[in-house]
């Protein structure tokens, strides 16, 4: 439930902030205490400072003709229709002796309906499981008009999974695959930055929340501090599918990666038919600047009923697999965005988003792991 805990904290909060009025409204029939009033004014007083404060941030710096706000609509409510492909590759060498294995884990190809909203530029969605494997998707972002963030969970259970092996220790070498019926957890968490160096003529909001409107076509060189973290569990029920696989080798195999990522990139926005169509593209290749990769491996019962050369072997394996998962090593990522949007009057407006993450790290002669992160948003939006 842990992992969850934050989702929760941070859709009450926004639920607390939108539901002020509605309370206003309401409480104003009923008695009230001392307390009760106090407690209400601090809350509408906290508010009403923080909506003046993002909008003078929202409408300060801007170069006029090149980007405009809906002022009197601060909010953008949407629905959005998730398409998403999710791939992670974990290669593990010295599985015994001169071998070593590929488990590639997929999601397929999932869906799920996801419902957002943004207050000038700060937002929130949620989508919980439609179809295949996704579990849950949640994003909680600030996009500002010089620094903004996202930050995104996504769990996944029971993935599609193809174990892929290597023999290379006798005389000829030895190919075998397996493919699991039930595959292993995965959770992915992103917590993406970025910093925009053309802020006057540029809006990151235009393409992404639609709290802002690029007027006239302009683009950025932008700079992004990302946080990549990967946590991909198998249980007992993925490996009893294998029964080819060594008795002793695993009851259980937990990996868990983090990563700290720094790079520049550029971002343009594409304006015709005055405003009403945009196009945005952006495109940041990162290069790893903090690392650590741990791996824990639980035998498959109890090691005092295996030979000496079975424990041996499994010793030496977890000793070889913990030695690699702590090596430093290259990483590199890349996050690619293409976006559409049509306004389809000055409060409805509609658009697709795609969204396409790549993070690799390792060598080639030790653990090496890769996630393919795609995902495409078709949306409509109505501002209030």
């Amino acid at each position: 439930m842990r992992k969850y805990n934050l989702a929760i904290l941070l859709t009450i909060m926004l639920l607390s902030a939108s539901g002020g009025q509605a309370q206003d409204t309401v409480s104003a029939s009923l008695p009230q205490t001392t307390d009760s009033v106090g407690h209400r004014n601090f809350f509408v007083s906290t508010w009403n400072w923080f909506s003046r404060w993002r909008e003078r941030a929202q409408l300060k710096g801007y170069e006029p003709g090149y980007v405009d706000f809906p002022r009197e609509y601060p909010w953008v409510a949407g629905i959005y229709g998730t398409m998403a492909f999710t791939n992670l590759s974990l290669h593990l060498p010295n599985l015994s002796g001169d071998s070593y294995c590929r488990i590639d884990n997929s999601t397929g190809l999932s869906s799920r309906l996801t419902v957002g909203a943004y207050y000038r530029g700060w937002g929130l969605s949620f989508g919980p499981r439609l179809s295949n494997k996704s579990d849950l998707y949640f994003t909680f972002s600030s996009y500002g008009r010089v620094v903004g963030f996202d930050i995104k969970l996504d769990h996944f259970r029971h993935l599609y999974s193809n174990i892929h092996w290597v023999d290379i220790g006798g005389d000829r070498p030895q190919l075998g695959e397996y493919k699991a019926a039930i595959g292993p957890e995965m959770i992915l968490l992103e917590i993406n930055s970025y910093i925009v160096f053309n802020p006057k003529r540029f809006s990151y909001a235009s393409a992404i929340s639609q709290t802002t409107w690029q007027k006239r076509s302009a683009g950025s060189a932008i700079a992004g501090l990302s946080y990549f973290a990967s946590y991909t569990g198998f249980d007992k029920d993925f490996f009893d599918q294998f029964n080819t696989i060594a008795n002793y080798f695993a009851d259980t195999l937990h990996h868990l990666s983090h990563n700290i990522l720094v790079g520049i990139g550029y971002a343009y926005n594409k304006v015709m038919d005055d405003g009403k169509w945009m196009l945005h593209a952006s495109v940041l290749p990162m290069l790893r600047w903090a690392y650590y990769n741990k791996i824990d491996i639980n035998p498959n019962g109890s090691m005092a009923d295996w030979t000496e050369a079975q424990r041996e072997a499994y010793r030496q394996t977890v000793a070889d697999l913990q030695t690699t998962a702590r090596a430093t090593h290259l990483s590199v990522a890349g996050v690619l965005r293409l976006a559409a949007f049509y306004n389809i009057s000055p409060r409805w407006l509609a658009g697709l988003i795609c969204t396409l993450n790549n993070c690799w790290r390792g060598h080639d002669d030790g653990m090496h792991s890769s996630v393919f992160d795609s995902k495409m948003l078709v949306y409509a939006g109505f501002r209030f």
